[in-house]
């Protein structure tokens, strides 16, 4: 749930509305299990879930929301062919403040990694949990040759 938490941080700290008037949290979680050979280890399956994020008393225009949760997921959850379209659920409370749901799909890998000391056996060999991280570069630097 990974991805659910990075999305919740960025809104966050987008200020949009107090930390305390935002909420997140998944449902309907699922797991596919896959069992393929990676580069990373073994990929066990890919964890599949609902999430909702709720901004409470949002006075801001729907449409930064909107660009903001569809830039997030541009840049950081690529690959979400097959998954639903993300709904945005407005209740205008009045002429200035509503209250929004944001409901959509994730899915992330999961991984083990071969491990002598591990707890999980399968396939004939004893494995780890190893947690997926989603990496958000925080700086970047463009560098050549002058070619």
């Amino acid at each position: 749930m990974i991805k659910l938490q990075a999305l919740t941080a960025y809104l966050i700290e987008r200020q949009l509305v107090a930390p305390e008037q935002l909420d997140s949290w998944t449902d309907q979680v699922q797991l596919e299990l896959i069992w393929k050979p990676d580069e990373k280890g073994m990929r066990m399956g890919d964890m599949n879930y609902g999430a909702t994020i709720v901004l409470e008393r949002f006075a801001d225009n729907p449409a930064r929301l909107m660009a903001l949760v569809g830039s997030w997921l541009d840049n950081h959850d690529e690959d979400r062919e097959g998954l639903p379209q993300t709904v945005f659920d407005i209740t205008m409370l009045d002429d200035d403040l509503a209250d929004v749901d944001i409901k959509l799909q994730f899915s992330e890998p999961q991984y083990l990694t071969e491990d002598p000391a591990g707890e999980i056996v399968t396939q004939g060999k004893t494995w780890s949990f190893v947690p997926f991280e989603l990496w958000v570069a925080e700086k970047g630097e463009v560098t050549g040759d002058g070619a």
